[in-house]
């Protein structure tokens, strides 16, 4: 069970990743650049955290 719940949370931090990565490419102001940068980071560190989980 508690795998299923790691690939679940796994595979939504790497949908906001990718969500985050595609805004910032369109992004054109700094502060909301960098504040994306930050949430993408957070969530790259999470989607690995609970790959080696599984």
């Amino acid at each position: 069970m508690k795998k299923a719940i790691y690939k679940v949370k796994y595979y939504w931090h790497s949908m906001q990743f990718n969500k985050n990565r595609t805004l910032l490419e369109d992004c054109l102001s700094q502060k909301l650049k960098s504040d994306i940068e930050s949430k993408m980071k957070y969530h790259e560190r999470e989607a690995i955290n609970y790959i080696t989980k599984l």
